[in-house]
C-alpha cells in the first residue's frame, strides 16, 4: 500500500503544473476561435482557415516529408499538445505588437477557457525552448517557466541535441543555424558602430549602436570572466565565430566559472 501511494504522489507531482494557474496571462482576451487542427508543438489551425504561430516558445520541427528525420522530441510535442486540447475546443487569444510572421502565420498567446496558457504547457513539460521572435510582451515570464524545466532536464532538455555548444569547441559544421552557446566571457571592445563581446577568444557576440541600450544593464565589467549563455545564429567571418544580438534574451549570465 506504501509503495501505491508514493507512486500516486508522484504522478501528482508531474502532472501538477498542468492543472495550476498560468503565470503569464494578459489583462485582456482579442479573440474567442475554435480548434480545428493541431499542426505541431507550437501551430495550430483554427475553423476559419487560420494558422496560429505561437509567441515565445519553438517547438522541435517535424519532418512531415520524412518522419525519421524529425527532430529528436518533435512528434512528441504534438502528441503531448493533443493531449491538452481538442478539435473543436474552443480558445482565446491574445495579440502583441506584431499580428503577422513572414509566412502569413497569426501570431497569439493561446488559452484554454480555463486559463491555462498553451505555450507555458509546453514550455514546463520540456516540449519546446523559449525564444524571442518579434514579439516579447511575456518574454521573461516565459524564460522563468523554461528555466524551471532546464534545471530539472525535464523532455528535451536531458536529450544531448538540446545542450548548449561550448564557445571554445565551435566547428564550421555548427555555423548557418540558431544556436546555443555556452563560455566565458574575455572582453569585449566598441568597433565603429559595433560592440563586441568575446567569449572564449574565439566566439563574438555583436551588438549593434541602435541596440545597445538594451544591454546597458549587463554590459559592464562585472560581466569579465563569468560565465554566459548566448543564443542567435551562427556565422564565421574575419577568424572567428559570430552572432548578432538584437535582444536581451540572447544573453543569460550565469554562475563564475
Amino acid at each position: 500500500m506504501k509503495q501505491i501511494i508514493l507512486v500516486l504522489l508522484l504522478l501528482t507531482t508531474v502532472q501538477s503544473y498542468a492543472v495550476q494557474a498560468s503565470q503569464c496571462v494578459p489583462t485582456q482576451f482579442d479573440e474567442t476561435v475554435t480548434l480545428a487542427h493541431i499542426n505541431d508543438g507550437d501551430t495550430i489551425t483554427l475553423t476559419d482557415g487560420r494558422l496560429i504561430r505561437f509567441i515565445g516558445i519553438d517547438s522541435p520541427e517535424i519532418d512531415f516529408q520524412f518522419p525519421n528525420l524529425s527532430q529528436p522530441y518533435a512528434t512528441d510535442a504534438k502528441k503531448y499538445l493533443s493531449s491538452i486540447v481538442k478539435p473543436g475546443q474552443t480558445l482565446q487569444l491574445a495579440f502583441d505588437k506584431k499580428r503577422l510572421d513572414p509566412f502569413g502565420r497569426t501570431l497569439a498567446y493561446v488559452y484554454t477557457e480555463d486559463l491555462q496558457h498553451l505555450q507555458e504547457l509546453m514550455l514546463a513539460n520540456g516540449f519546446a525552448k523559449a525564444r524571442v521572435y518579434q514579439n516579447d510582451y511575456f518574454w521573461q515570464c516565459l524564460e522563468t517557466v523554461e528555466q524551471r524545466a532546464r534545471d530539472n532536464k525535464v523532455g528535451l532538455w536531458a536529450h544531448k541535441s538540446y545542450q548548449p555548444l561550448l564557445a571554445d569547441a565551435l566547428t564550421r559544421e555548427d555555423t548557418n543555424l540558431w544556436r546555443e552557446i555556452r563560455g566565458v566571457v574575455t572582453g569585449y571592445e566598441r568597433k565603429g558602430q559595433v560592440f563586441e563581446l568575446n567569449i572564449d577568444d574565439n566566439l563574438v557576440l555583436m551588438i549593434s549602436q541602435q541596440d545597445i541600450g538594451k544591454f546597458r544593464n549587463i554590459l559592464t565589467l562585472k560581466l569579465l570572466q563569468n560565465r554566459v549563455l548566448v543564443r542567435g545564429k551562427l556565422y564565421f567571418s574575419y577568424g572567428k565565430y559570430r552572432l548578432n544580438a538584437q535582444h536581451l534574451s540572447q544573453i543569460t549570465i550565469e554562475n563564475a566559472p
